[in-house]
């Protein structure tokens, strides 16, 4: 999680300049741990602005080509908008002359809408497979490359330092143990092999905007000109291509039975509802099928990104001091009801692996396949 920036009406001023741009008005939105993100009304209507304090000019250099990238190849992802340095970013400049404190980036606004897992139908899941699949053929051409965050050594480095975070408590001890098991798993050195690209590496269901209402979403599911857009590639990065599908399989088609509504609990395979799992690697294949070395590695990263989600959402959620907001005129409170809720518990990731722990490999590749 990032610094908490002071960004108000007079900063987003200045920067819009950069652009050629006036400001209207100015808008939190409270989304997001890494950072700052508001809806920036200007003369040539709304925009979406992103400010990432303690950024790393390099990898806003690597976010700016990725998306042009994908722009140019027709993938939904919002536009990014060139300042006048011909750059997609501007630096905000600090007290110091010639430092800078954080890195604004400006987007096409997107007058989408966010579903949480428990809403993702069959429909929507083979939408958001297929949009993976064109991330990863689009990208099959882009020279860049870019290590992840969340790749096995960085979370086995992330549990080796949690015992000294000042909130640590020893009954956290036995999920300790157990994440770091599974970090220790002979199947997880076999995975360097599995073919390789930049994938989003976080496709959540907040990073997904599908269009507004029944009859667009209708409409979206029989033309090539409409469906969902991708959000937020401030994670993309190297990796498996295998992994960064079966990211979106645990965050969008496996809720919580305890959050799932109606009486008839749809068919599983683990924690994956069944339907809606292969809806999404059927959407997938549409763009690139996967391999047989990828089928057999499946199961051994599913249990990976369960290890994944519980580490970080122990590390950036249960044993992080809450942040309290800056003061200024654009971040007073958030709106009552703004956005969708989405689990933060790492005892959810848990639960997942457990419901692993109770299928079998065949079985799970089986019922997928």
């Amino acid at each position: 999680m990032a610094d908490v920036l002071a960004f108000g009406p007079e900063a987003a001023e200045r920067l819009l300049r950069e652009y050629g741009l006036r400001l209207v008005s100015l808008t939190r939105i409270w989304k997001g741990t890494i950072s700052q993100n508001y809806r920036v009304t200007t003369d040539v209507g709304p925009l979406f602005l992103r400010v990432s304090p303690g950024r790393a000019v390099a990898d806003a250099e690597f976010e700016t080509q990725l998306t042009w990238h994908l722009l140019s190849h027709g993938l939904r992802v919002p536009a990014l908008f060139q300042a006048h340095n011909r750059q997609g970013y501007v630096k905000l400049p600090g007290p110091v002359k010639g430092q800078f404190v954080a890195l604004g980036m400006l987007y096409q606004w997107v007058d989408g809408e966010e579903l949480c897992d428990t809403e993702l139908d069959e429909a929507h899941a083979q939408e958001v497979g297929q949009l993976l699949g064109q991330l990863h053929l689009c990208t099959s051409t882009l020279s860049l490359r870019r290590e992840g965050i969340y790749t096995p050594s960085h979370i086995r480095h992330r549990l080796r330092d949690i015992v000294r975070n000042p909130r640590w408590t020893e009954d956290l001890h036995p999920t300790l143990i157990r994440l770091q098991t599974e970090l220790d798993a002979p199947a997880l050195r076999r995975l360097g092999h599995l073919p390789s690209g930049i994938g989003h590496c976080d496709l959540f269901p907040d990073n997904i905007l599908f269009p507004k209402g029944k009859a667009r979403r209708k409409k979206a599911r029989h033309s090539t000109e409409h469906g969902p857009w991708m959000i937020d590639l401030e994670q993309a990065a190297w990796t498996p291509l295998l992994y960064d599908l079966v990211v979106s399989l645990l965050a969008c088609v496996s809720p919580l039975p305890s959050v799932e509504s109606g009486d008839v609990q749809p068919e599983r395979v683990g924690p994956l509802r069944l339907a809606s799992a292969r809806a999404m690697v059927s959407g997938y294949q549409r763009m690139r099928l996967l391999t047989d070395d990828e089928w057999t590695a499946l199961p051994a990263l599913l249990r990976f990104c369960c290890v994944r989600f519980a580490t970080t959402r122990l590390t950036d959620v249960h044993l992080r001091e809450p942040v309290q907001p800056a003061t200024d005129s654009a971040t007073e409170q958030p709106a009552s009801g703004a956005g969708k809720v989405h689990s933060k518990d790492y005892r959810d990731y848990l639960w997942r692996l457990a419901r692993l722990d109770e299928t079998s490999s065949e079985e799970l590749i089986h019922k997928l396949r």
